[in-house]
């Protein structure tokens, strides 16, 4: 496994989010607000400038390896024939850390980190963490822990990977977008991508379910290019003769697409250029190719929608895919909204094909107007963000969970609950033997009571004393719970306020099944524990009774009361003797039990450490709750 960076609030002040698309990519950063509670965090993300001279916070994913570097973005079209040419749409799902495109995609990675290092001066080599994403079709751990070291070896500092559309969901959460109750009731983030187009299932009660399909937008873009750009029988040989450049038309035929779906669905688009625009006065292809001309026109853009339907179905392709994740992925599942990411998902079939399939009015299926092709990376940041924040929160719970269950405040009630209950317990088996004895007694002889309370504190001691201490034990745990709550609430609610923990979810405080679960490798102890109770139960009552049984009494009054009273008044009259005694009894034998168990440091080392485990559990659940997990 990666290593990866640890966030540290006496370090760290930034986290970076990027995201590498298939076919852009764009960055953000939020700061660590580490000394603020968590009412008072703005959590503010900033889009970086990803080409500073033009302003741009989101560039073509593009990179040429020229003499003296590498070149990416827009300017990588600049160098087509330039050592290996100009690569894009080059991310795939990651095989072997040394493969081609996994050794391009690293040299990516690094001119990217070095771009945001340049832009961002106060970005230092410590004081910062960056969290990438990656498509939600990877879902094998191979390829996700390739991804991991890939960002690690081109020198960025990684603190986690996350899903892009689980990205996505963590922005529409966030009041800028406002589709938090949506998502909380269910809801579906739909990221359309270059290379895929990729489902998010969300709820509260739900865990996020994720599910990619190749559908991503570089189908319409091969559409646009077979169509409008090798159409011309000139333009088809140059690709022929020099394919190093067909990458620079395919982008051309992406941009094309871009600026149609920009615009008003009754508008023309018109775009067209000569091959001398993108090949170099130096390029043997200059004279050869350099005046063929390419244009690109459409009347509106529902000649496009039904061109690409025509030749590639993508639109009944879309419509199948969405049913397909509906009903076998997410079957049954309430939706209540979608959430619309990625720069494609602009184009204006998209929003009402979403709606008609899933049933949902037009209004509920939404996407960021402001720039969804920067959703990813603003989520990836504000993501990152709440993640540091939560490694730092988590870390403190586990940190506290020792204290609270080592303080006497803990661990003594617990002695005083045992101790009192076992106590009760076993004083009413002396009682009801008396009372039985005084009823249904056949001698007068105290020899007969001696038998019967030894009898029935056998019977005690082998079947009831285990399931008292067990319950005790359970009860307790259930009880103070709500104290522990309280306490770590105290530590969540400057992290994530709202968020504290509660008594739902499938480990929830005083959910008597989790109880036994956490508490079932106790049960052998538990059986030890009324085994040595059971000895110093028999111990304790018969020095406290052997006196008033077994002793000499005075005579006279005996014999007395013998001559006036009838056998039941004579045997009440002897068990009253110890009834008498109840209160001496019992305050010695709880005494003698506390003082066993508090002496006992395996006992209090068995307990420590099954209530430890145990909220460790309900922390570990309830924190999934807190933000949508980093992978």
């Amino acid at each position: 496994m990666v290593k990866l960076v640890i966030p540290d609030k006496n370090k760290h002040r930034y986290v970076v989010g990027i995201d590498f698309g298939h076919g852009e990519t764009s960055a953000a950063i939020c700061e660590l607000e580490w000394d603020k509670e968590a009412g008072q965090r703005e959590v503010n993300v900033l889009d970086l400038d990803m080409d500073r001279a033009a302003r741009k916070k989101v560039i073509p994913s593009a990179i040429c390896r020229v003499d003296g570097g590498i070149v990416i973005g827009d300017e990588a079209f600049e160098h087509a024939t330039d050592n290996e040419g100009i690569r894009v749409c080059f991310k795939q799902k990651p095989e072997s850390i040394d493969g081609e495109n996994e050794s391009l995609m690293v040299d990516y990675m690094r001119t990217i980190y070095g771009r945001i290092r340049e832009v961002e001066d106060r970005l230092t080599d410590d004081n910062h963490i960056v969290y990438i994403a990656r498509p939600s079709g990877w879902q094998d751990e191979p390829a996700k822990e390739l991804y991991r070291k890939m960002a690690v070896k081109a020198g960025i500092p990684l603190g986690g990977l996350t899903s892009e559309s689980r990205a996505a969901i963590f922005y529409a959460k966030s009041p800028r977008v406002g589709f938090a109750n949506e998502i909380s009731k269910g809801a579906i983030v739909f990221d359309l991508g270059s290379s895929t187009v990729d489902f998010t299932y969300l709820s509260d009660k739900d865990k996020p379910v994720d599910n990619g399909y190749n559908l991503g937008a570089s189908i319409i873009d091969d559409v646009i290019y077979q169509s409008f750009i090798l159409k011309d029988e000139e333009v088809a040989d140059f690709i022929k003769k020099y394919p190093e450049y067909e990458g620079t038309l395919r982008f051309k035929a992406r941009k094309f697409k871009e600026s149609a779906y920009s615009r008003s669905a009754e508008s023309k688009t018109i775009e067209s250029f000569d091959l001398d625009s993108v090949i170099l006065p130096q390029e043997p292809a200059y004279e050869e190719f350099g005046d063929a001309h390419v244009k690109m026109k459409i009347n509106n853009i529902h000649e496009l929608n039904d061109l690409i339907e025509k030749k590639r179905h993508y639109v009944s392709d879309m419509k199948s895919a969405l049913e397909d994740y509906r009903d076998k992925t997410i079957p049954g599942k309430k939706i209540n909204g979608v959430f619309l990411t990625g720069g494609a998902s602009r184009m204006n079939f998209i929003q009402p094909l979403i709606a008609e399939t899933l049933g949902l009015p037009l209004d509920r299926v939404k996407f960021d107007k402001e720039n969804p092709s920067l959703t990813i990376s603003r989520g990836i940041a504000m993501l990152g963000t709440a993640d540091a924040v939560t490694n730092v929160l988590v870390s403190k719970l586990k940190e506290s969970i020792p204290e609270f269950m080592t303080n006497a405040k803990l661990f003594d009630p617990l002695v005083d609950a045992l101790s009192q209950n076992i106590t009760e317990a076993a004083w009413d088996c002396v009682a009801s033997s008396c009372e039985y004895w005084v009823k249904n007694g056949e001698t007068t002889d105290r020899d007969e009571l001696k038998q019967t309370i030894e009898k029935r504190l056998k019977d005690f001691n082998k079947y009831n004393l285990r399931r008292i201490v067990n319950n005790t034990i359970q009860a307790f745990v259930k009880d103070e719970s709500e104290t522990i709550r309280k306490e770590m609430n105290k530590i969540i609610s400057r992290y994530a306020p709202g968020q504290e923990i509660t008594l739902s979810g499938n480990i929830g405080l005083g959910n008597q099944q989790a109880i036994t679960e956490s508490l079932k490798d106790m049960n052998d102890f538990i059986q030890a524990i009324s085994k040595g109770m059971g000895a110093i139960i028999a111990d304790i009552l018969w020095a406290a009774l052997a006196v008033i049984l077994w002793g000499v009494l005075a005579a006279p009054y005996y014999i007395l009361r013998a001559i006036f009273t009838s056998d039941e008044s004579r045997r009440k009259d002897k068990a009253k003797d110890i009834l008498d005694k109840e209160l001496e009894i019992r305050w010695s034998l709880r005494d003698s039990i506390k003082d066993k168990l508090k002496a006992n440091s395996k006992f209090k080392s068995e307990v420590t450490n099954a209530l430890q485990r145990y909220f460790s559990d309900i922390i570990d659940q309830n924190l999934q709750k807190v933000i949508i997990p980093i992978e």
